[in-house]
């Protein structure tokens, strides 16, 4: 039997810890990103810029690049912020960390299905390397594991979730 309703200032201060810790996955995801430019082998990289360019026609933005990385951080974190702290009690685990592994599978997925067939990538990226989706899978995990970390910090809470 389910308990009580949440307040809305409960709710509220979820969601606004769930922007705040999107800030922080969304920032280290982009020195993932830095790092990654390193490897030739990935066309990720090549995709953001191809996404990025895409974003910037349609939008009128000068400087592709620049509004790829706005893109990237507004989504990172007002978006998946968000939608992380709503999702929160309905997410599968019991520790954050988990709760956002699990966030970053749907946030990768939703990318896969949405954003890259818009880039020209095909679905799952299938028209970059073999590499690019598992990649990209991975770096959204990893956004969602610290996406729950950074929660749970911000909470005060440690291990496993109430």
């Amino acid at each position: 039997m389910p308990g009580p309703p949440e307040s809305y200032h409960t709710i509220f201060q979820r969601i606004a810890r769930s922007l705040v810790a999107g800030l922080a996955a969304t920032a280290v995801l982009w020195v993932l990103k830095l790092s990654r430019d390193s490897v030739p082998q990935l066309e990720t990289s090549r995709f953001l810029d191809r996404v990025a360019a895409a974003t910037a026609k349609a939008t009128g933005l000068p400087d592709p690049l620049m509004n790829g990385w706005i893109w990237h951080w507004v989504v990172g974190t007002l978006l998946w912020g968000t939608l992380f702290g709503i999702m929160l009690p309905i997410l599968p685990g019991n520790r954050y960390w988990l709760k956002g592994c699990a966030f970053g599978v749907i946030a990768g997925l939703l990318t896969m299905l949405m954003v890259m067939p818009l880039a020209a990538a095909g679905y799952f990226g299938m028209e970059l390397t073999y590499l690019d989706p598992v990649v990209s899978l991975v770096y959204h995990m990893i956004y969602g594991a610290t996406l729950g970390v950074a929660y749970a910090f911000l909470a005060g809470v440690h291990g496993k979730t109430p």
